[in-house]
């Protein structure tokens, strides 16, 4: 089982990675491949080490969201988690953190499963036919199994994701494929999933909510220059 949601961590021994010369090299580009072991896991992923100073890191995230080349025309913005835990709150955050709705952008919360009793892929399967967005831009919390790497990273990928994968209570997957639309993720690891006494607990650093308000106010903000 893949305790972490990190490229860097469940990919660092078959993937190629490339520091790039920009945004003073605080990005990492890693290209996951190996569909033998990676099948659902496999394409483009950004690593931001986001201990930059904070312009530093919003311009890193909107550079990396624009190297895609999909169309901005229409994007949905999708806050996942559960809003109760601060450890899962990271989409919601991004959310607010986000100017009102308008003709170019739209923003929807689908709460947990186990709130609403319907799987999120489905209430954002149903938003999309709505909003007919180009583009879908998903923030959600992640795991990493490495404690020292809590909110010092954020990930972005066209992948798509699986929430709850790295906590052990993966949804259905969101994915281009399964949406009809590109999708972009972007994650930040907010608690860790590691060994104690050879049985997996999560833990969550005592200062994760001032990691998830100050990194949420970051995405955002790199959000936001995609959106000029």
């Amino acid at each position: 089982m893949i305790n972490s949601d990190l490229a860097v961590e469940f990919a660092s021994d078959i993937v190629k990675k490339s520091d790039q010369n920009r945004c003073e090299n605080i990005i990492k580009r890693i290209n996951v491949t190996d569909k033998s072991l990676f099948n659902d896991r496999c394409g483009v992923y950004y690593d931001i080490d986001c201990t930059a100073e904070p312009y530093i890191v919003e311009n890193a995230i909107a550079e990396c969201l624009l190297s895609y080349g999909y169309k901005c025309d229409k994007i949905l913005l999708i806050g996942l988690g559960n809003a109760r835990y601060i450890s899962d709150a990271l989409g919601e955050l991004v959310l607010d953190n986000l100017p009102v709705a308008n003709e170019k952008m739209a923003k929807f919360k689908p709460q947990v499963s186990r709130v609403t009793g319907i799987e999120s892929h489905d209430i954002i399967l149903s938003t999309k036919k709505l909003v007919k967005p180009t583009l879908i831009i998903a923030i959600d919390s992640l795991a990493t199994s490495d404690i020292a790497r809590v909110g010092k990273s954020i990930q972005i990928t066209n992948v798509g994701l699986t929430p709850g994968s790295g906590v052990g209570n993966s949804r259905k997957i969101l994915t281009a494929k399964s949406l009809g639309v590109p999708i972009l993720a972007i994650g930040v690891p907010l608690v860790a999933s590691v060994n104690v006494n050879n049985s997996r607990r999560l833990v969550i650093p005592i200062d994760t909510e001032d990691i998830a308000e100050k990194l949420a106010k970051s995405i955002a903000n790199g959000i936001r220059q995609i959106l000029s």
